[in-house]
């Protein structure tokens, strides 16, 4: 099943530079504090992707098992995290994996 998705993500350029724009959050969210709890606001801005397609994306991802969501706060409003699949699939859509991805799943 997994490849389903693999593939899906390898046909949608765009699925894959949301995913990275969330991973790169993420890693800067670790790098800043310690207690870093993984999850980061909704991205609204990804480089190349068109933002009226973001929102398509988002519930892609979510369908697909890519990225995760948390509603649990009213003041910190929607928050998104890379799921495992997410993290190995950045590395497994263009034939790489990289270390820090698997590291942190």
């Amino acid at each position: 099943m997994v490849e389903i998705e693999l593939e899906q993500l390898r046909r949608n350029p765009s699925w894959k530079a949301t995913l990275v724009a969330y991973w790169e959050r993420q890693a800067a969210g670790r790098a800043e504090s310690g207690e870093f709890d993984g999850w980061v606001p909704r991205v609204a801005e990804v480089a190349d992707v068109e933002t009226a397609k973001l929102s398509s994306i988002h519930g892609r991802l979510i369908a697909f098992g890519f990225l995760k969501f948390d509603l649990s706060n009213r003041d910190l409003g929607m928050r998104y995290q890379l799921t495992p699949l997410g993290k190995r699939a950045i590395g497994e859509a263009d034939g790489s994996e990289p270390a820090e991805l698997a590291e942190s799943a």
